[in-house]
């Protein structure tokens, strides 16, 4: 009888990332989503460590994962060869001015903050590599999509660093940070508009008369099986419409009045704003 050999946890972690400690400055959300994530893969938790100026949050972080979770973010980079930095964009200017004089050229910083663009980074960092990152909510059950701009200072090696770090929360790509506007529109702020058409369409399930029950479990499922229709499909979504839409039935008569209230061009639209605003926001 062959035995069955145990996996060592340890195999999942990219080779790039062995050995290295991460420090993660912002134990929110997507900051939590990280540690889990890693941990998964099987990073130790001696290599994984968290700073936030909340006590709930610090202590959700001990009691979850019995994780190191302080409020000293200098001593996060002391500590660290990878600092993330997973805070709000207004905290960052203080933030980056408390952890420069802890930062050297053997720190990779990456930040997830929003509208706050590399050469600021840099600037208030000198000689450190940098990274941005962003990614979206679905990060937090590792079906999320983020997009990496590296600096001018980091390394082929701190960009798989990226790469990898994030991959463990979802699909990734490198981007020039020039293209992060248009994925801020298209993913970052993507999972509000499934859930507002997902509310559009309960809404309508309760004007046609389903029960609210068989409606929420029909969409979801509707969802969930769609998505996965694209991913194995390899079609544009033009033909597996018209898979759905016969001649003269009740598919059609819906999307002919989709099209008469324009809501392609609409949304079109709403995505043209939102990558506007995410330029206006950009830290000047």
């Amino acid at each position: 009888m062959v035995k069955s050999k145990i996996q060592n946890p340890k195999s999942k972690i990219p080779q790039v990332l062995r050995g290295k400690r991460i420090g993660i400055i912002g134990a929110g959300t997507m900051g939590r989503a990280l540690l889990g994530a890693l941990l998964e893969q099987g990073v130790p938790r001696r290599a994984l460590r968290a700073a936030d100026p909340n006590a709930a949050a610090r202590a959700l972080v001990r009691r979850r994962w019995r994780l190191q979770a302080g409020e000293d973010n200098a001593q996060i980079a002391r500590e660290s060869d990878i600092v993330i930095l997973a805070v709000k964009p207004q905290q960052m200017p203080a933030v980056l001015a408390g952890l420069a004089p802890h930062l050297s050229r053997r720190h990779l910083v990456i930040s997830i903050a929003a509208g706050i663009p590399l050469r600021v980074l840099q600037a208030r960092l000198p000689g450190v590599p940098v990274v941005r990152v962003m990614p979206n909510l679905p990060a937090t059950v590792r079906c999320g999509f983020s997009a990496v701009a590296a600096g001018t200072s980091a390394s082929p090696r701190h960009r798989r660093m990226a790469l990898e770090l994030f991959r463990a929360v979802g699909e990734v790509v490198e981007l020039p940070e020039r293209a992060l506007h248009a994925v801020t529109a298209i993913s970052g702020s993507g999972p509000a508009y499934v859930f507002f058409l997902t509310q559009a369409w309960l809404e309508a399930a309760r004007a046609v008369g389903l029960p609210a029950s068989v409606a929420w479990r029909a969409i979801q499922q509707t969802l969930e099986g769609s998505a996965r229709l694209l991913r194995a499909a390899h079609e544009p979504p033009a033909r597996l419409i018209a898979q759905v839409a016969s001649k003269g039935g009740t598919t059609e008569a819906a999307l002919k009045v989709l099209a008469a209230r324009r809501v392609q061009a609409s949304f079109i639209d709403a995505l043209r704003a939102a990558a506007r605003r995410s330029q206006e926001l950009t830290c000047r």
